[in-house]
């Protein structure tokens, strides 16, 4: 696996700069001091008269994964990059890898995780399901980890940003800084890993419970289509990129294509699981969540918050963050509050 992570992303690489070879350098983003000052490969790949190939192939053929793991990356902060050297990966890729690469790939797209619930696995668009995928759906009972795996919060920092928020909000938005890992929050498969309109850079990992997470506004992307991840595993690093007003992680969990709100099943208090499984109901626009296990309180005629939190020895405060209600709410008798 480690290996074929590398020949797909050598892979990678050639396919996005292939069309370029043409043109004596690329401009790349406009980066700051500490983007330039990670950047390892030198303008200049001298020829070797003799052999009549360059001594970066040379090198390169003998290199191991980790360095040719950190070349790649160095590209990518270069004002402008040699065709030279595109070429000479090209040459590598194409008598080393590219063979492989093509059957890997093949096998890995007839087995995509989830393949009871989704028709496909489309490797462009990060939401490409129809309203009909759900339609059909009434309650669902969804394991999120089974005995043996593990949740892993993808960054730990402030929430800047709810899910909804008084807005189109499909996730939350976590503060981070530049450079900041981003990890998996579970064991999945990566479907997108690209540049994506105002997500900017994103990784989307399909896991085999059907869940879909999202993370967006990276600065590096450090996965490939395809790969296999891990709960914890390295996806990117923080950033701002796309649209966004600053650095942070923007995370989506989707069922369906349909928006998950995250605080329903994760407590990010104590950066863990509310439940190891959640039940999804059915509505009209999407599913609610309810973890199995909680305790819930039907309000009665005369009922309000203070009156509430005193009876079950919680506060105010943390009696509408558990609900998504503010302090001046006003509650509805038969309204169910979530207490625990």
């Amino acid at each position: 696996m480690e290996k074929m992570s590398h020949i797909l992303r050598l892979v990678s690489l050639v396919l996005v700069l292939s069309p370029l070879i043409g043109i004596a350098g690329i401009d790349a983003d406009v980066k700051g001091d500490n983007d330039k000052a990670d950047s390892l490969v030198k303008p200049l790949v001298p020829k070797d008269s003799l052999l009549g190939e360059s001594r970066a192939f040379q090198s390169m053929d003998f290199m191991g994964k980790g360095e040719i793991y950190t070349m790649i990356d160095s590209l990518l902060d270069l004002d402008q990059i040699p065709k030279e050297l595109i070429q000479e990966i090209q040459l590598v890729v194409s008598s080393k890898y590219a063979e492989v690469a093509r059957a890997k790939t093949t096998i890995k797209e007839q087995a995509y995780p989830a393949s009871q619930y989704y028709g496909k696995w489309d490797t462009y668009n990060t939401h490409p399901y129809s309203e009909s995928l759900s339609s059909n759906d009434t309650s669902i009972e969804l394991v999120l980890i089974k005995p043996g795996e593990r949740y892993v919060p993808p960054v730990i920092g402030l929430i800047t940003s709810n899910f909804g928020d008084g807005r189109n909000h499909s996730g939350l938005d976590i503060d981070l800084q530049v450079w900041d890992t981003v990890v998996s929050a579970f064991e999945g498969v990566v479907r997108i890993a690209r540049t994506h309109g105002g997500y900017g850079r994103v990784v989307v990992i399909r896991h085999y419970n059907g869940l879909e997470t999202l993370y967006a506004h990276l600065h590096r992307i450090k996965v490939v289509t395809g790969q296999k991840v891990r709960a914890g595993e390295l996806l990117g690093l923080g950033g701002s990129s796309g649209r966004s007003s600053g650095s942070h992680l923007h995370f989506e969990a989707r069922f369906k294509g349909k928006p998950l709100n995250p605080r329903n099943f994760i407590d990010y208090r104590n950066n863990e699981l509310v439940n190891d499984t959640v039940v999804l109901n059915k509505t009209r626009w999407s599913y609610s969540v309810v973890p199995k296990g909680l305790k819930y309180h039907r309000v009665v005629k005369g009922e309000f918050l203070y009156l509430i939190s005193k009876q079950y020895g919680i506060s105010i405060s943390r009696l509408c963050e558990l609900n998504g209600i503010t302090r001046n709410s006003i509650l509805r008798v038969g309204q169910k509050l979530r207490i625990s």
